[in-house]
């Protein structure tokens, strides 16, 4: 089974959630999305999403629905810059196709396509040691500066910690099987343990919600397998009290919940491209390739706008060998056309 989870980073609560079979049409992530985006997901919500998730249907359909998105996006998106911001940012607009509903037949299994732009804020930014970086928002507000916005993408990253707390900490048995293999044999049993999953986690977030608030906490800072731990210790004794009992015990219990604290919280560092056994570009871990605590925010910088966004360059390649050895010409003048894809003049 694949799932995609709409999560809540605030308070790591599953606000809604698409599935499918592993493999197949229309069951990868990005349809798996189209899914959850279909079905209207509230209102002034930030979309953090991932450079995998980035097609141009889905942030014009999270801008359509008046939602904000805040996407990494792969270096082959041509933008045309338009205005560079006082932040480094700069104003770029993005061409693409949604499916025209006035002149498609899903009843034919035709559909058709119509071209429309869009205007987005592009922020390029760089740290030290690694590749730079390229986001692009609908958020064209100058006031929330491009260094913000920046920071506030690497909290992305929580829903890896969700699904860590779900799969390894609440789906863990005790005799080591693989945490997350449901038992049923039939696909609405199956649908029937994942929905099961997943409000048990979001009845121990909320729980957990709960004791942060009242203990002036943050939420992401209290352990989940500690408060489950609480939670399950808990559950046969508070079953077993009466009404009233019960009440002042549920408060001992989100005091006790609101004390879990991580004991080692999440730092800002940055870890070698080294991989342990050898099966990428990047070089054998060493006993030297240890993470490195680095003060992100400090080193983070915006680049600006880069030459890759103007539609005007051109490259001018001029030969005077006789007509015989035009090949190496024609090599040159193809390797330029495929590793920079911008037009060229060719002069003999």
């Amino acid at each position: 089974m694949r799932l995609v989870c709409l999560l809540a980073l605030s308070v790591r609560l599953v606000l809604e959630v698409a599935y499918g079979a592993y493999v197949g049409k229309g069951t990868g992530e990005r349809a798996l999305l189209r899914q959850i985006l279909g079905r209207g997901v509230g209102q002034s919500l930030l979309f953090l999403l991932d450079a995998g998730l980035y097609a141009f249907e889905l942030i014009w359909a999270i801008d359509d629905q008046q939602q904000a998105f805040l996407v990494k996006v792969p270096r082959t998106v041509k933008l045309k810059g338009l205005k560079t911001l006082s932040d480094g940012s700069y104003l770029a607009l993005l061409h693409g196709k949604i499916e025209n509903p006035e002149t498609s037949t899903p009843d034919q299994g035709r559909t058709r396509w119509k071209k429309v732009s869009m205007l987005v804020r592009v922020i390029d930014s760089t740290i030290p040691g690694f590749r730079p970086v390229r986001l692009m928002t609908n958020i064209l507000d100058p006031n929330i500066t491009a260094r913000e916005l920046v920071l506030h993408y690497h909290k992305r990253w929580d829903i890896e910690i969700a699904y860590d707390e779900i799969k390894t900490h609440q789906c863990v048995t005790l005799r080591g099987q693989s945490p997350t293999t449901f038992r049923s044999k039939r696909p609405d049993l199956v649908e029937q343990e994942l929905y099961a999953m997943l409000i048990m986690y979001n009845l121990v977030r909320q729980l957990i919600a709960q004791a942060a608030a009242g203990h002036g906490k943050d939420p992401r800072l209290i352990s989940f397998s500690d408060a489950l731990q609480h939670l399950l210790e808990a559950a046969p004794l508070m079953t077993a009290l009466e009404p009233d009992q019960k009440a002042v015990e549920f408060e001992v219990l989100l005091a006790v919940i609101a004390d879990c604290d991580i004991d080692r919280p999440r730092r800002a560092r940055i870890n070698p491209r080294v991989v342990k056994v050898k099966m990428s570009k990047f070089n054998r871990k060493g006993p030297t390739d240890k993470s490195e605590d680095r003060d992100i925010a400090k080193e983070l910088k915006i680049i600006g706008p880069r030459s890759d966004t103007s539609t005007e360059l051109a490259i001018k390649l001029e030969y005077s060998a006789p007509t015989k050895n035009l090949t190496a010409l024609i090599i040159i003048a193809t390797l330029a056309v495929v590793t920079a894809r911008i037009p060229f003049e060719i002069q003999t």
